[in-house]
């Protein structure tokens, strides 16, 4: 009878562990996963997805592209959208209009829109903005922040977080074709919708 507690009891423990993963461990299970498979499988894509809903997103000390300093800390009370990106990647540079389309949205709503690009500011002035327009508030040179508090998950990835820090819903890639103008826009808009209805 106390081998049958004792085994109940561990079973109980590894499921409460598992749903108490934070943030970076759901990262790093991802991770793993990715680099030790020789085959893709889109599953683990969802699993980190499940794994992180409810997580505090870590809090990023961050220098927007003019200078300016944010802190994630103190943007409590407000719903924040994060897209990480770079210029080099397509499927980032596709769901721009989408994106965009979010920002014109909300303007002057509680919510602050947040793009981490891994790219220079000066790669970002000379060749990056003469050619296109991303109306989210432009954090270069994010690579650091990526690796040490986020982690690499893929680009485009997009977070939303509620007033209270906590990752709302994520997802990971995009697409080039004609549904990238609205895919990021499609799912992201019900998502802040109720975050701002339940203010």
């Amino acid at each position: 009878m106390r081998k049958i507690v004792t085994i109940a009891s561990l079973i109980l423990l590894t499921k409460i562990s598992f749903a108490q993963k934070s943030f970076s461990e759901c990262y790093d299970s991802l991770h793993w996963k990715l680099t030790h498979n020789t085959t893709i499988n889109f599953d683990v894509f969802t699993k980190w997805n499940d794994c992180i809903k409810g997580k505090e997103m870590p809090f990023l000390s961050l220098q927007t592209i003019s200078g300016e300093r944010i802190e994630t800390k103190d943007l409590k009370g407000k719903v924040i959208v994060i897209n990480l990106w770079f210029t080099a990647c397509h499927p980032c540079i596709a769901e721009l209009p989408a994106l965009n389309k979010l920002v014109k949205e909300y303007k002057d709503k509680n919510v602050v829109f947040l793009g981490l690009s891994t790219d220079t500011k000066e790669l970002l002035d000379s060749d990056f903005f003469p050619k296109y327009k991303f109306d989210f508030t432009i954090i270069p040179n994010a690579m650091k922040i990526v690796d040490e508090k986020i982690g690499h998950t893929g680009f485009p990835t997009t977070y939303i977080i509620d007033t209270k820090g906590r990752v709302i819903d994520a997802w990971i890639g995009g697409s080039t074709g004609k549904d990238a103008e609205t895919a990021a826009y499609l799912r992201a808009k019900p998502i802040i919708d109720e975050l701002l209805k339940a203010e």
